[in-house]
């Protein structure tokens, strides 16, 4: 099985959601809304939530989690160790 490779797969998923957003702008400005209502920091800060997210999406098995979610968590913080 060939390697996924990892920031062109990001690049095309965030493509399918500006997608989704151009089809279904209220849907998608609702879950927008929503993520950002769940990562805001509050009893865990942003980085904690996102590797959460992170683990949850590796548990589903969710290419796209996985990609969304580890650059976020990278963006607030988190590193390889």
């Amino acid at each position: 099985m060939a390697a996924t490779n990892w920031p062109e797969f990001t690049d095309q998923t965030n493509a399918r959601m500006a997608e989704l957003r151009k089809s279904m702008p209220e849907a998608a400005k609702g879950f927008g809304e929503l993520a950002r209502a769940a990562i805001a920091p509050g009893e865990l800060d942003s980085k904690t939530k996102e590797l959460i997210a992170l683990a949850i999406g590796i548990t589903a098995r969710c290419d796209g989690c996985l990609a969304f979610h580890a650059k976020a968590a990278k963006k607030y913080g988190a590193t390889r160790q």
